[in-house]
């Protein structure tokens, strides 16, 4: 597989971060967290965003879909704490 240009220069902003990333169940959306605390949920069809949501006070290095519960996603953070967003 290549890589998608527009993936390619919004994760080349993160370079200085390594942070995860997640494919929803129904590979649909892929979440991302970021340099600013930020998780990104990307329609992976489009490669548009769909929602950025400030998450935490230091870099956002994880993120997760729930494996059964789709709607709920679980963030960590340089800052010490790893939160379930609903």
């Amino acid at each position: 597989l290549s890589p998608r240009v527009p993936w390619q220069s919004q994760l080349w902003t993160l370079a200085c971060h390594s942070v995860g990333i997640d494919f929803s169940s129904d590979g649909s959306y892929v979440i991302s967290g970021d340099g600013d605390g930020n998780l990104w949920i990307w329609d992976w069809r489009s490669c548009k965003v769909a929602k950025k949501m400030k998450c935490h006070d230091k870099v956002t290095i994880g993120c997760i879909w729930h494996p059964a519960e789709t709607s709920r996603v679980i963030t960590c953070s340089w800052d010490g704490t790893i939160k379930y967003w609903d």
